[in-house]
């Protein structure tokens, strides 16, 4: 992305493309108004731009002379917008051949083609948000599940930044008198008190700092969200569980063993994160060929999964099958593993007791698998699946019931871990008594890092990574 010029004015669709309620083209900069006022025809007899304010009418092409769509347009005055600059939106139906027609036109009579992320980096060039806020209305945009968009919210609206300017400005008052300890080095006792310079690094610097990384750890499967394997011998109803947890019919179920030869993945939100179940293929102990290059997949993407559910039939006894199920998982220790038990609705009333009889099996094999956690389920009466739902969410969350306020990316976090280890330098060579030019060195060096998180010293290849990665029209 070039340098943006002010006068020049940008046009997006700033909805997804495909069929829907309503699509929205987007214009920001000096030539918004007089593009709409070309193109806009209102439905009453006089129309006089008010800003903010939604005005039925039709687009026309003004030289086919002809209605492209019936609207709802609404022009934005600078600098209550959010770019800071003359914004018009133009919502239409969402037809692909609409969408387009109206954004062609718009082109035509005087804007350009918006690149990625562009409405969004004038509104940090403009100075509307900080580069906190920014990259958090991309994780916004992209959030799949209730975990990131309440973390995402919580920095679009300036709580992070709050944070992180609070630790600068504790660490521009620490090198402040850091400084006039270097330019009055005869009158250090006096001037800059220590105790209050260690005091102010311990408890306004790096405890914030080690809270704040606290809380990515604390998030960081939300961002990144979670894969699920769910492994077991052919037929024992792994497809049928993608399924029922993805309620829909994701993949194909029959009674023939070895349906499934491939991966076949459903999204789906648990406790606020977005997990990727992994319906794999049957393991059995000797597979034929193409089972073989199936199980070879389960093999390169177990170490990329967060848990497996092992799916066991109680309505038969435990096979070699079932084994080689076992030493594929033992293969990957530190791996959680839940012991899924399907099909009791084909079992009697003696259940506890073929339950019981199953673990105790299971515990020959491997002792280990007592320790596991299990529950009974039958996939195809969609039994028992709310407490499998929520031994996947323990696993995978723990006891954290509550998310932090706020919390950092991944980019912010690896900056955050160099400005506290330069906090922590600082603190020692304090203590150490030595010459204030050496942690002021740290301070002066940390401050500039926190200035690439907001956005302050970010260079422009920072900025070209972070907005490149935005969608068209955002």
């Amino acid at each position: 992305m070039g340098r943006i010029r002010e006068d020049q004015t940008i046009a997006a669709i700033s909805t997804p493309l495909g069929p829907g309620g309503i699509g929205i083209v987007r214009m920001s900069g000096p030539k918004s108004l007089p593009i709409l006022e070309k193109l806009f025809r209102p439905s009453a007899s006089s129309w006089t731009p008010i800003s903010h304010k939604l005005c039925h009418g039709y687009i026309v092409s003004p030289e086919a002379n002809c209605i492209v769509d019936e609207v709802l347009a609404v022009y934005m005055k600078a600098p209550r917008t959010y770019t800071r600059e003359d914004v018009v939106e133009i919502q239409c139906h969402a037809g692909y051949a609409v969408l387009n027609q109206i954004l062609d036109l718009c082109i035509k009579f005087g804007a350009r083609p918006a690149e990625p992320g562009e409405f969004t980096r004038r509104a940090f060039l403009n100075g509307r948000i900080d580069l906190v806020q920014a990259e958090a209305v991309a994780d916004l945009s992209r959030a799949e599940a209730l975990g990131l968009s309440r973390i995402s919210a919580g920095a679009v609206t300036g709580r992070l930044s709050e944070r992180i300017e609070s630790v600068r400005q504790e660490l521009a008052g620490c090198l402040a008198a850091l400084e006039v300890a270097i330019d009055y080095p005869e009158e250090d006792a006096e001037i800059m008190d220590q105790a209050r310079l260690n005091e102010i690094l311990e408890e306004k610097i790096i405890r914030p700092l080690k809270a704040l990384l606290d809380a990515f750890e604390r998030t960081r499967i939300h961002r990144s969200g979670a894969a699920v394997m769910i492994a077991g011998r052919p037929n024992v109803g792994k497809s049928s569980l993608l399924n029922t947890l993805s309620c829909r019919d994701k993949a194909i179920v029959t009674d023939i063993p070895g349906t499934t030869r491939d991966i076949i993945e459903a999204r789906i939100e648990i406790g606020g994160v977005c997990v990727t179940l992994l319906d794999t293929a049957g393991v059995r102990s000797e597979p034929d060929p193409i089972e073989a290059m199936g199980i070879e997949k389960i093999r390169e993407l177990a170490p990329s999964c967060q848990l497996f559910l092992w799916l066991i039939d109680v309505s038969s006894p435990l096979r070699g099958s079932d084994r080689a199920v076992l030493n594929m998982l033992a293969s990957h220790r530190q791996m959680p593993v839940i012991v899924v038990f399907n099909k009791i609705d084909k079992i009697t009333e003696k259940e506890a007791d073929t339950i019981s009889k199953l673990r105790h099996d299971l515990a020959k094999i491997s002792p280990a698998s007592l320790d596991w956690p299990y529950c009974l389920i039958s996939a195809k009466q969609q039994t028992g699946i709310s407490r499998l739902l929520e031994l996947i969410r323990q696993n995978l969350l723990g006891k954290e019931e509550t998310l932090p306020e706020v919390a950092p990316n991944t980019r912010q976090k690896e900056i955050m871990e160099k400005c506290l280890h330069l906090a922590e330098q600082a603190l020692d060579a304090l203590k150490a008594g030595l010459s204030p030019e050496i942690p002021a060195l740290d301070i002066r060096q940390a401050l500039d890092y926190l200035g690439e998180i907001t956005g302050e010293t970010a260079t422009e290849d920072i900025l070209e990574q972070i907005f490149s990665r935005f969608c068209l029209g955002k």
